[in-house]
């Protein structure tokens, strides 16, 4: 693709996401007596920094004075300093721009860029995450976690949601968990926000969490509201476990697995592969009333070097064994579908959870710590990260674009938003001036 054409068309892509970078529902916090600068100005400039990964205010303040150029009709006339921007999203009340981003999603879902095509089901997988390990309590939800006669240790944590269906693992949601619970503690009403915002919208059908989240009230929610749930099943269920267990011993013993992957190269692991057996249906078990599979995930790691298109033969060792369980009836969805729900749901950390930290840098808590700074830049660095992802995964056509790294995204981001070309046959901004 050469400049032009990739100019143009991430130029149309910015104009179909015009929404996503129009803050005019976000309330001011300031004093209107003396503003330079409008909350319109200041939000463009914090995103489309993000959007450059930029991993400190000073970087976006650098950037800001390319985009004065091109980027006047944002409110982007001048170099937007550090300390002003800063000192905003400390003060910028982090539920306005939680709203700004579920309007983003529904967006994107009534333009059919969210539709199910890595899993046959539309599902989310929701988990925790520390993005800061501090010295101090920057602002309430920070949880001490200060080791007996050692140095002060607060986290920052939030529970991210992000939609592992669709081919862009976008992030639906982050809300903090507040200092005084933890993620089981949170999930009630972290999932009532969610069906208050997504529930008559279809985004989701079904729930996927891992063993952290595992609780009797969280699946009976989740079942009560007409939803899926895929609940990872550890330690923490004992009797559950056991009961798991003993009903899916006989079928692992005495039959072949319903489905399983084909070997496959793990950076990590060497070659490995996955087996899935399930429980008959089941009419409950206990208070668990609601559920209708156990589900028991082997993997499995064979002998020989990573070259080659195919393992060594020679003794196969069982790498892990994870159980779940899950109110999906056996005809809702098979066993092979239900084995790349399992692999999906690591989508979440691998995908989202792995960007955030790698290349923005997020568990170092940088931008803004003092006030709401940190929910804010959280909520504003998961809109920069799903602009990015539904570009790379949606908007471009071929699989060499799609296959573009992080760095490559951002070069292109920045050629469109900071020069001219042709449009529509004259000559105007590449930018989102003309949204």
């Amino acid at each position: 693709m050469d400049l032009h054409r990739r100019l143009h068309t991430i130029q149309s892509f910015l104009r179909q996401r015009h929404n996503a970078l129009k803050f005019d529902a976000v309330p001011d916090p300031r004093n209107a007596r003396g503003v330079r600068w409008s909350v319109q100005a200041l939000l463009s400039t914090a995103v489309l920094g993000l959007l450059m990964l930029a991993r400190s205010l000073r970087k976006a303040e650098k950037f800001s004075e390319d985009l004065a150029w091109a980027q006047r009709s944002r409110g982007i006339k001048r170099r937007v300093p550090d300390s002003t921007l800063g000192d905003f999203l400390s003060r910028l009340k982090p539920q306005a721009l939680r709203e700004h981003l579920h309007r983003h999603i529904l967006q994107e879902h009534r333009r059919k860029a969210l539709e199910p095509e890595v899993l046959p089901i539309r599902a989310i997988a929701i988990d925790g995450k520390t993005v800061a390990m501090l010295d101090e309590a920057v602002n309430a939800d920070c949880q001490d976690q200060s080791p007996a006669g050692g140095p002060s240790r607060f986290a920052y944590r939030v529970m991210n949601t992000a939609l592992i269906s669709a081919s862009a693992a976008a992030c639906i949601d982050q809300k903090p968990i507040p200092s005084a619970t933890n993620e089981t503690g949170i999930f009630g009403e972290l999932f009532e926000e969610l069906e208050e915002a997504y529930g008559k919208a279809h985004i989701y059908d079904l729930i996927s969490t891992d063993a952290g989240l595992a609780s009797e009230r969280n699946a009976r929610q989740i079942d009560e509201a007409g939803k899926f749930y895929w609940i990872c099943l550890k330690g923490n269920q004992p009797e559950l476990q056991a009961e798991a267990w003993r009903l899916l011993r006989p079928v692992v013993e005495q039959s072949e697995p319903e489905a399983q992957t084909d070997w496959e190269r793990d950076s990590s692991r060497g070659w490995i592969r996955r087996e899935l057996w399930r429980s008959p249906e089941l009419p409950g078990l206990g208070a668990w009333s609601h559920l209708c599979q156990v589900v028991l995930v082997r993997v499995l790691k064979a002998p020989g070097r990573l070259s080659g298109k195919a393992p060594f033969q020679g003794p196969i060792q069982i790498l892990e064994e994870r159980l779940y369980v899950t109110n999906l009836r056996r005809d809702r969805l098979g066993a092979g579908g239900m084995l790349s729900l399992c692999r999906a749901h690591w989508r979440i950390e691998n995908e989202l959870h792995g960007s955030l930290d790698i290349q923005w840098q997020e568990d170092h808590g940088r931008w803004v710590r003092r006030g709401n700074g940190l929910p804010v830049v959280g909520l504003l660095r998961a809109l920069a990260y799903n602009l990015l992802v539904l570009l790379r995964s949606v908007h471009l056509r071929t699989s060499k674009a799609r296959s573009a790294s992080w760095q490559q995204l951002r070069d292109w981001m920045r050629d469109a938003l900071i020069q001219r070309c042709q449009v529509d046959g004259q000559e105007g901004e590449v930018s989102t001036a003309t949204l």
